[in-house]
């Protein structure tokens, strides 16, 4: 057993014997070796339930994701239950790539478009693209990523996509949750941004509540994870667009319709939609209570929707 996955087990097992979750786990069959992938839900979800929904850990390398799982799993949910609102997890997204640190999994697939790929948009001249770059084209409609013939996607990718459109409440889902970990924008000093979708005036409190752990990285290029070049060992060896780099804003926010997780999730209709990153310089600890914040204050905002 791993001794990173080993934990996770253990939380798996600890949760179990809570009344108000069930525990999913499916094995990843790799060439290279089997991983656990788990799944973590609230009980009996009605169809009039409101859902959030939290990943973590889909890069491996970026650990401060998948912690904030393993250290405030049970305070998250009890939150939640309290207030009204259901909870899908994914503590770790891409297992084998946390095991072994790897941003891809233990293959090294990628598939040119990374195992962050849940989106097609058709642009106006026919075209199927992943990402609507730094200007944004028109588009005329969009796929999930596994509906488009020819497309291939990572094993922990196709399977988190046969979770979501065979048993995910998808209309139920009004917000998600994506924590990241920036090991890749050079010089970067402790600070967080967020890729968020929506009315972004929703989440200034939580910007203000996160800039009293660490900076705001704010007005800066990023091109963290566009393009990334990988080696046979599935160690980053480039990163960033170069000229196809976004600023962050005032408020340390950069919109980018990327095929993404929860770019799928804006266009399937829910409200409350972000990534949140913290640098890897950021101190683990703050970048647990960074994700931890914004955890819990999507939970708020997804309770007071009407």
């Amino acid at each position: 057993m791993n001794e990173k996955i080993e934990p996770f087990h253990k939380l798996m097992k600890d949760l179990s014997n809570r009344v108000d979750i069930e525990i999913d786990e499916k094995n990843l069959a790799y060439k290279k070796g089997s991983f656990p992938f788990f799944r973590i839900a609230s009980k009996n979800i009605s169809p009039t339930d409101k859902v959030v929904l939290i990943r973590a850990g889909i890069h491996g390398d970026e650990i401060s994701g998948p912690l904030t799982i393993l250290r405030h799993a049970s305070q998250i949910i009890d939150y939640a239950h309290a207030n009204g609102v259901k909870l899908i997890i994914y503590p770790i997204g891409n297992p084998s790539g946390y095991a072994l640190g790897l941003r891809y999994n233990i293959d090294n697939e990628n598939y040119g478009c990374g195992n962050n790929d849940f989106l097609r948009y058709e642009l106006e001249d026919g075209r199927l693209v992943d990402d609507l770059g730094k200007n944004p084209q028109p588009f005329t409609r969009w796929f999930w990523s596994s509906e488009v013939a020819g497309v291939s996607l990572p094993l922990e990718t196709a399977v988190m996509h046969k979770y979501l459109r065979e048993i995910a409440p998808l209309k139920q889902i009004r917000a998600v949750i994506d924590l990241h970990q920036d090991y890749l924008t050079p010089g970067a000093e402790p600070s967080a941004y967020f890729y968020p979708f929506g009315e972004l005036s929703d989440y200034l409190p939580l910007v203000e509540k996160a800039r009293t752990v660490t900076p705001i990285l704010n007005n800066s290029p990023i091109g963290a994870g566009f393009q990334t070049k990988i080696d046979a060992q599935g160690k980053v060896i480039k990163s960033g667009a170069g000229e196809q780099d976004m600023f962050t804003d005032d408020d340390g926010f950069i919109v980018r319709y990327d095929g993404s997780l929860t770019d799928l999730f804006w266009r399937l209709g829910a409200k409350y939609c972000v990534a949140v990153e913290t640098t890897g310089a950021t101190p683990l600890d703050d970048a647990i209570q960074v994700n931890l914040i914004w955890i819990l204050g999507l939970i708020d905002l997804t309770a007071r929707e009407k």
